[in-house]
């Protein structure tokens, strides 16, 4: 008795959540190393201007294994979606203070739960992003070729051929 030892952390405080123009720390994952680090910067251009050079995470137990996430320092004009259809690949961006992205219609600022909107599938988020006119065709890769083949499989007639007059 008198000998209980007790581990933990101490977590600092963070301060307040960094704004639109603040230096911000932006964690890429889900990357496969299938992209390069030019296709990365191209999508997180989009959102602002890429102050650090880009940093491959190790595996946490491995710590010579690098992992498939990457860390950048940027400065935020816009805020970023959570999941990007970069180059065929979906990956995830995340950053402190991020909007939500609703997992049912992919808008930003509310969740799943509390959605009223209409379900959107992958390929509906992908022609919302193209239609918001901002980011080039060649940024998507195949899954601008998928939404092409869905919309020309949806424009096909649903009626049945016409049987022949006899």
């Amino acid at each position: 008795m008198g000998e209980d030892h007790y581990t933990g952390k101490i977590f600092l405080p963070l301060g307040p959540p960094p704004i639109l123009g603040d230096s911000i720390i932006i964690t890429v994952r889900r990357t496969g190393f299938g992209l390069s680090d030019h296709q990365i910067c191209s999508w997180l251009r989009l959102f602002g201007d890429i102050v650090g050079q880009l940093k491959y995470k190790y595996h946490p137990e491995l710590p010579t294994v690098k992992d498939d996430h990457l860390e950048v320092l940027m400065k935020l004009n816009k805020h970023i979606p959570s999941t990007l259809p970069a180059f065929g690949k979906k990956i995830i961006v995340y950053y402190r203070a991020q909007p939500i992205q609703c997992s049912k219609c992919y808008e930003l600022g509310h969740v799943r739960k509390n959605c009223t909107a209409s379900v959107v599938n992958w390929l509906g988020y992908v022609k919302n992003l193209r239609s918001l006119n901002y980011i080039p065709d060649k940024l998507f890769g195949v899954w601008l070729g998928y939404l092409r083949a869905s919309e020309a499989n949806s424009q096909q007639p649903t009626d049945p051929p016409s049987s022949p007059v006899i």
